[in-house]
């Protein structure tokens, strides 16, 4: 991830004349999900990330059995290398599990992939407690988005880099 600019300038109405810079990369918490696994999630990373700039490596749909996708996910610090990419820490193979896809009146799942390629990289993911299941969102900037609801859904967290494919 190459470094830019960070400098973001907002306008206040009430005083005209006052320009506010903020620098530096922000960072939304967000609250842990309520789900099995998700402590491992807060306590490598210290918080629940919104897994900006993140990798889904593979999604595996079972139509009987367990489900998984499983997303590269980092810690972007505020250092520079001598190259002008910000250093990545706390590397991590984030993978969640679910069961139970579920179906709407005509009997079809609601389960929507799109854009899955060679690259997959979030702009967020999510999950939501919905009435009687769980939604997990991916939304993508650059190749996959998903919509994935499920009576069942736990996380596992694996540290370090993934092993690249040959």
């Amino acid at each position: 991830m190459r470094a830019f600019s960070s400098i973001l300038t907002t306008y206040t109405p009430q005083w005209p004349n006052r320009v506010t810079k903020v620098a530096g990369p922000s960072r939304r918490m967000l609250a842990a999900p309520e789900i099995p696994g998700a402590d491992a999630v807060l306590e490598w990373f210290g918080y629940w990330p919104t897994f900006h700039d993140a990798e889904v490596l593979f999604i595996l749909l079972d139509r009987s059995g367990s489900s998984r996708v499983a997303i590269h996910a980092f810690e972007r610090s505020r250092e520079v290398d001598a190259t002008g990419y910000y250093v990545l820490t706390k590397h991590a193979v984030v993978t969640f599990t679910f069961r139970g896809f579920i179906p709407d009146r005509e009997g079809i799942t609601n389960v929507r992939i799109e854009y899955f390629n060679h690259q997959n990289v979030l702009s967020s993911a999510s999950i939501e407690k919905i009435p009687e299941a769980y939604q997990l969102r991916l939304d993508g900037i650059y190749g996959v988005d998903a919509t994935i609801v499920c009576e069942q859904i736990t996380v596992a967290l694996e540290p370090g880099a993934p092993e690249r494919a040959p």
